[in-house]
């Protein structure tokens, strides 16, 4: 994984994302070491479920400035996939 600014694309752990990540580390930025506002890079992240064969998918967890839901039942993903992402930036 090629790490930017900007918006990116990926998939992990059966997820699909998108994060859009800041030049450096923000006020509103998603930290790291603690799943919440501030402190990070990150400054949204989306998590898509597929559902089904048929291709559709449904976001999961949304992280826009602050958490607006799933986090807590998705928090192995997105553990996961916060770290995946600060080790390559």
């Amino acid at each position: 994984m090629r790490t930017q600014v900007g918006t990116i694309r990926g998939q992990t752990s059966g997820y699909l994302w998108e994060a859009r990540l800041s030049q450096g580390p923000t006020s509103y930025g998603l930290n790291p070491s603690t799943l919440y506002k501030g402190g990070g890079r990150v400054a949204r992240l989306v998590l898509y479920q597929r559902l089904g064969a048929g291709g559709s998918v449904r976001k999961v967890a949304v992280y826009d400035r602050g958490w607006r839901y799933g986090r807590l039942r998705h928090l192995p993903a997105v553990r996961h996939l916060i770290r995946r992402l600060e080790r390559c930036l």
